[in-house]
């Protein structure tokens, strides 16, 4: 739903009210047509619509009737709505009404997926597979990083998305290593690796995939060396995923595995992160793994160029291996399963040209 929008109770029917900008001609010539009054019934299957405009006479008509108002006054939101109802609060007696975040009850019923829900997941997804198998034809010693971003963004709209997710990582050489690097400026060479963590977004919800390839087609011995560590690392946190567990204890578990092997210490950041409507969506490290949760798990290992503590063929390497997890009742899945990751399907395929780009 747009930022024009604006939901509430009409507590009289227990039923919802959207407040919506009306039509106006004018207007959307400039902008684009508005669904309207009567649009979002008919578009959006809501029983009752009203003007934008409405939503304060509305709201202080309601607050003599009820003892608790759910709000999500602080969270962003581009509209300003959050300062319309701040503004009636501050000025209304609330003494007797209790006042909650509305993510109290939305982010458990978020939390747990739809069948819908996973279709547009896996969606997401699939079309971000897609992208990074284009990225693996093309990449090559002298492209730039963002020639590499702009492959995989074309893909998804190719596909049918509507955007990134969230701003594409594609780190090459010493870039590699910077966890959240978006610059996406440096021409890449011979021997570097390149992490692409990157995700489509398909009707609202987002895919979260990392990969991370040598951009001269073949790994070398130490960069195959770690990138095996990283793989088996996934892996055994996959294999203990259990339902009632949190992703504090999925983070522990691949520390450990990375520690046996010396490599602990360059896991610097977590295992993974609830995964929907937003890249890291609701829910916390503590928040147990449900029936219908979407997980990433996404070990790692970073280690600086400068870094002299480590034998000097490791330094500079940077690896992330990011895929996406839905518990299901009769255990974990890999929602992601099609997305090559191991070291000689990788190789295999970036001897291939490019189907989509030349």
């Amino acid at each position: 739903i747009s930022n024009d929008l604006l939901s509430a109770t009409n507590l009289d029917s227990n039923n919802e009210i959207l407040f919506v900008l009306p039509r106006n001609p004018k207007i959307e010539v400039w902008t684009g047509r508005r669904l309207g009054i009567e649009g979002v019934k008919r578009e959006l299957g809501f029983n009752s619509s009203e003007p934008v405009d409405s939503f304060e006479v509305r709201l202080k008509n309601l607050l003599p009737s009820i003892d608790t108002l759910y709000t999500n006054i602080t969270s962003p939101n581009r509209s300003g709505i959050p300062v319309i109802i701040t503004d009636i609060l501050d000025n209304y007696d609330l003494t007797n009404i209790e006042q909650k975040s509305v993510g109290d009850f939305t982010h458990s019923m978020r939390h747990v997926k739809t069948d819908e829900e996973v279709m547009f997941l896996q969606k997401a997804i699939d079309i971000t597979g897609e992208a990074l198998k284009e990225a693996m034809m093309l990449t090559k010693p002298g492209l730039k990083e963002n020639n590499i971003e702009a492959a995989i963004e074309f893909i998804y709209r190719d596909f049918g998305c509507e955007r990134p997710g969230f701003p594409s990582i594609i780190g090459s050489g010493p870039n590699s290593t910077i966890l959240h690097y978006i610059k996406n400026n440096r021409m890449m060479e011979e021997g570097d690796l390149l992490l692409m963590d990157v995700g489509a977004e398909y009707n609202m919800y987002t895919a979260d995939i990392s990969r991370t390839i040598p951009v001269n087609g073949r790994y070398s011995e130490p960069q195959a060396e770690l990138y095996s560590y990283v793989l088996e690392a996934q892996q055994t946190v996959f294999d203990s995923v259990r339902v009632g567990m949190t992703i504090k204890d999925l983070n522990m578990i691949g520390k450990e595995y990375l520690s046996e092997r010396g490599f602990g210490k360059y896991f610097i950041h977590g295992i993974g992160h609830w995964l929907g409507l937003d890249v890291h969506d609701v829910g916390g490290r503590q928040t147990a793994i449900k029936t219908g949760s979407v997980f990433t798990i996404e070990p790692g290992i970073y280690i600086s160029e400068d870094d002299t503590t480590v034998d000097e063929r490791y330094r500079g390497i940077g690896i992330r291996i990011e895929d996406v997890v839905l518990m299901t009742e009769d255990g974990p899945v890999w929602l992601s399963k099609k997305i090559p990751k191991k070291i000689k399907e990788i190789e295999r395929i970036m001897r291939r040209k490019a189907k989509r780009i030349r």
